[in-house]
C-alpha cells in the first residue's frame, strides 16, 4: 500500500505547469513557428494524412509544418503543398543517400521539376560539392539514430538535425527497456512527465554540429519531430502513436525574420527557408512554456544582431538574453563558445547579460531543473531552447 501511495504520489507530482503566452508581451522580432520532418502516408512508415497533419499542427500552434516523406514528392504532385487553413504545408523529401539520410529544401528551387529519383541523386551530389540547384539546400537527418545513423561525415552538409524525437525514444529503449518501459507506462496517465523524461540531448549530435562550424562556418541546427504516427508491431499490424498532435506540442523550430513575411505562399517559403538556411533560428521545447518573452541578441550600440549573423568583433559588444518572467521552473542559461561552455547564469531575473571573450563561435541554450517529488522519475536538467550561433570574426 505505501507502495501504490508512493507510486502516484511520485507520478502526479510534477504536473503541467499550463504556462500561456502573455497577451500584452510583444515580441521583439517578426518569427514564425515551425514543424519538420513528418511523415504521411506517402511514406511506407507514415500513418496519417496531410490534412490530419496540418490539422495538428494547427492544434500545436505552428504556422507551418515540412512533410519530407521518403524519397516521395507524390503530395506535392497531387496537391497538398497548400495553405491549411493558418498552416502553409511545405513538401519537401527525407532522401535515401550512400551515407544516410538527408532532409532535403529544394521545393523552392528549379530541382522541384526533377523526378523523385534525380532528386535523390542531386542530394548526394549537392552533398559532396558535385553539382546543385539554386538555393538548393541539405541537412543530414537523425545522425545517431539506433537503426539508421548517418555513416559518414568526412564532408559536412548545410545543416543537421542536433534534437530529433523519434532517434530519442528508440534511443531510451535501446540504452535501458525498464526505463522506456517505465516512460510508456507513464504516458497513460501524466503526458507531461513522459514528454520530459524524453527531453534528453545526444551530445555527440551538438559536437559534430560545433565542429561542423569550426571548420567552415553556417551550418544551421534544427530540431526534427520525425513523426510518423505509426509504431510498427509485426508484418501485419501496428500501433497509432506517437500521435502526430502529441509529437508536434512538444517541441519546434522558431525562424527569424529581419522584415514582414510575404503574402504569397510561394513568397513565403522562400523567406522561411532563407532565414533557415542562414541558421536564424532556434529551437524550442515549447511544452515548457512559450517561445514569446525569449531573446538572445547581441547589442553594438545600437546596432542588434541575432542567430546566424556574422558580425565584426568589438570589446564595447555584449550579449543580451530575455526568457520568460513566467518559467515555470528554476532556469540554467549557458554561453558556448567554440564548441565550450564559457559562461553560466542561474539567476531568477528574466534578462542577463554576458560579455565577449574575443572572437569565435557563441550559441546560447537554456535550460529548466523540474524534478518529481522524490527526484526518481526525473531529475537533472531539461532543454527549453536552444539558439543557432552568432559568428564573431
Amino acid at each position: 500500500m505505501i507502495a501504490l501511495v508512493w507510486v502516484v504520489a511520485e507520478t502526479f507530482s510534477l504536473l503541467p505547469p499550463h504556462v500561456k503566452t502573455d497577451p500584452n508581451q510583444k515580441p521583439n522580432f517578426e518569427h514564425k513557428t515551425g514543424i519538420i520532418h513528418v511523415h504521411s502516408i506517402f511514406s511506407h512508415d507514415g500513418g496519417g494524412s496531410i490534412q490530419k497533419i496540418a490539422e495538428a499542427a494547427s492544434e500545436a500552434g505552428a504556422d507551418f509544418v515540412v512533410v519530407t516523406d521518403h524519397d516521395s514528392s507524390r503530395a506535392r504532385r497531387e496537391g497538398y503543398e497548400k495553405r491549411f487553413g493558418n498552416v502553409d504545408v511545405f513538401v519537401e523529401m527525407e532522401a535515401s543517400v550512400q551515407a544516410g539520410h538527408l532532409l532535403v529544401f529544394y521545393s523552392h528551387t528549379a530541382a522541384r521539376e526533377l523526378e523523385d529519383e534525380a532528386v535523390v541523386q542531386l542530394a548526394w551530389k549537392h552533398y559532396l560539392g558535385q553539382d546543385t540547384k539554386d538555393g538548393f539546400f541539405v541537412a543530414v537527418a537523425h545522425p545517431s539514430n539506433i537503426k539508421n545513423p548517418w555513416t559518414s561525415l568526412d564532408r559536412y552538409p548545410d545543416g543537421i538535425e542536433v534534437v530529433n524525437f523519434d532517434s530519442q525514444w528508440q534511443r531510451q529503449l535501446s540504452e535501458s527497456f525498464p526505463d522506456f518501459a517505465l516512460t510508456f507506462l507513464l504516458s497513460s496517465f501524466n503526458p507531461y512527465l513522459t514528454a520530459l523524461r524524453l527531453f534528453r540531448i545526444y551530445p555527440k549530435d551538438f559536437v559534430v554540429w560545433d565542429n561542423m562550424n569550426a571548420l567552415s562556418r553556417g551550418h544551421f541546427a534544427i530540431l526534427s519531430q520525425d513523426s510518423h504516427e505509426k509504431l510498427k508491431i509485426n508484418s501485419r499490424h501496428s500501433l497509432a502513436w506517437p500521435s502526430y498532435a502529441e509529437t508536434f506540442k512538444l517541441a519546434s523550430n522558431v525562424v527569424f525574420f529581419s522584415q514582414p513575411l510575404p503574402e504569397d505562399f510561394e513568397g513565403r517559403k522562400k523567406m522561411i527557408y532563407q532565414s533557415l538556411r542562414q541558421g536564424r533560428n532556434a529551437l524550442v521545447f515549447h511544452a515548457i512554456a512559450p517561445f514569446q518573452g525569449n531573446d538572445w541578441r547581441l547589442v553594438c550600440g545600437e546596432k542588434i544582431y541575432r542567430a546566424g549573423e556574422e558580425v565584426p568583433y568589438s570589446a564595447s559588444c555584449e550579449f543580451q538574453i530575455d526568457t520568460p518572467s513566467q518559467l515555470p521552473y528554476p532556469k540554467v542559461i549557458r554561453l558556448w563558445k567554440d564548441g565550450n561552455p564559457i559562461d553560466e547564469s542561474k539567476t531568477p531575473d528574466s534578462s542577463v547579460h554576458f560579455a565577449l571573450k574575443g572572437p569565435g563561435i557563441y550559441r546560447l541554450q537554456v535550460s529548466v531543473t523540474p524534478h518529481t517529488a522524490t527526484s526518481i522519475f526525473l531529475s537533472g536538467e531539461t532543454p527549453y531552447v536552444f539558439y543557432n550561433p552568432i559568428y564573431l570574426r
